[in-house]
Formats: structure tokens, sequence, C-alpha cells
């Protein structure tokens, strides 16, 4: 196997990118707030995206029993497997590291990732999922990122309002950065999901999006203290933010989005880290 068909169909398809993109997002928030990175919050944080992520993937195959999901995973390549039942028992340990007292701060996030693949309930006979209604599928999305990466790792500072102007900017700039992934799938064909791009159009999404990259900036300046560095660095996530969403297109490549759209708070966190290394 090359190294892109690797990038491609492991790396990527095993949502160790997206696990990587999540915990980035938690280093942020952690170093925003001059607490130390190398504890347990951000490898529970990757693991149980990991699984998580997993999880929505063989419940959105319509596999509803135990007999489905054997089935299911005995199609999946086997070192798949593997990482997917390490990082089970891996955020199960590390969340006990972690301590339960903060665990608490998941079992919303859990709930609402929970409900996203199983169905809430049954209508004629038909399962009704909470991914089926377009506002409700991404408002859960952004609200359980905003959850597990600014207030699970800065619970003990919810007492000051920083902390929850980091809370609204990671929740406008999660909804900024799904616009892609909502372009790209305006072809879908299905019975009961629909996109925002289908809704109001792939301008009028655009539109949407570029508003909330707008409210995710602004946010910035409302901080204290304000920083050059911090200023600098929301920007940069600004800018590639409204770069990938006017690029954004029916039909783009899987790479596109689930690579580089993906990746923006991979560039975030590198940014911090050489802020921190040159400027400290």
């Amino acid at each position: 196997m090359s190294f892109m068909n690797f990038i491609k169909r492991f790396y990527l398809k095993t949502n160790i990118h997206v696990a990587l993109a999540t915990t980035a997002l938690v280093c942020v928030s952690q170093l925003n707030t001059n607490l130390p990175i190398l504890d347990h919050t951000p490898i529970f944080v990757f693991l149980s995206t990991l699984w998580a992520y997993y999880f929505i993937r063989i419940f959105e195959n319509c596999v509803c029993s135990f007999d489905g999901i054997v089935a299911y995973l005995t199609r999946q390549d086997l070192l798949s497997v593997i990482l997917i039942f390490f990082s089970m028992f891996g955020s199960l340990y590390f969340g006990l590291r972690v301590g339960i007292s903060k665990l608490v701060w998941v079992i919303p996030s859990a709930l609402i990732t929970l409900f996203y693949a199983l169905p809430l309930f049954k209508y004629k006979q038909k399962p009704v999922y909470l991914r089926m209604f377009e506002w409700l599928k991404i408002l859960s999305v952004a609200l359980v990122w905003a959850i597990h990466t600014v207030l699970f790792p800065l619970q003990e500072y919810l007492a000051d309002t920083q902390v929850w102007i980091e809370f609204l900017q990671r929740f406008f700039l999660i909804l900024a950065l799904m616009i892609p992934f909502e372009i790209k799938d305006l072809n879908l064909e299905s019975d009961h999901i629909t996109t925002l791009p289908q809704i109001y159009g792939v301008a009028g999404a655009k539109k949407l999006g570029f508003v909330l990259s707008s409210l995710f900036f602004l946010l910035s300046f409302l901080k204290y203290p304000l920083t050059v560095q911090s200023i600098v660095g929301e920007l940069l996530v600004f800018v590639l933010t409204l770069y990938f969403i006017k690029k954004a297109k029916p039909d783009a490549s899987y790479w596109f989005t689930g690579f580089w759209v993906e990746g923006v708070p991979i560039v975030w966190l590198l940014f911090v880290l050489l802020v921190q290394i040159f400027f400290s």
C-alpha cells in the first residue's frame, strides 16, 4: 500500500485525523488558559473520538443488532478493528485517570452522540433520527465539539467569562467548518436526510458559513487580555475557514473535506505551539 493510499484508506477512514483535530482543539483551549497539555484529558478525548465516530458509522449503515455489528466488523480491516477496541478500552482507562467528577461534563455530549446514531423513536414504523433534522443535526455536532474541547478540559474555570467566550467561538467555528461537508453532500440521495445547501442553495450555505466564521473571529476581541499572538492565530483560522468555504463544491473529493478542512484545528494548534516556543 502506497503512503497516499494509507492516508486515505486507514488514517482518514479510521477517524485518526478527526480525532487529532478534536484533540488539537482541546490543547488550544488548555494553552489559551495557560494550562499544561501533557495530562490525561487530550488522550481521553482522542481515544473517545476514535470509537465514537466509528460507532456513528456503524449505525449509519443501519446495523442495529448484535449480529449486524459483528457482521459489519468482520468486513473491516483487522488493523481497524484492533484500533477501535484499543480506543474503547483506552478511553475507559484514561477516563478513570481524568476522574469521575470531571467525566460528568462528557455525559451531555455522549447522549447527543448516542441519539445522533440511534433512533429517537419510530413514526409510522420508520425510525426517526436526530440527524434527520438538518438544523438539529449540525447544531448537535457543533455543541458536542464545543463541550468536548472547551467546557470539558476547562471545567475548573467555568466561572470565568473568557471560557464561555471560547465556548461560543468554538461552537461557531465548528458550524462554519461543517459547511464544506454540507456542500459536498448536496447531491446525497436520501429519503430522510437533507443538507443546508438543499434548503438554502450553495450560495446561501456559503453566506451562512461566512457569517459564522466572522462571529468566531469577532468574539476574539472580547477576550482579556487581548494579545497579538492570539488575534493572529484566530485570524489564521478565520482566513483558512473562509478559504475552504469559498472553495467548497458539490461532489468535492473526500481528500478536500476529510483531510484539509478537518485539519484546520491541527494547523491552529501548530501555530499556537510555535508562538509558545518563539515568544515565551
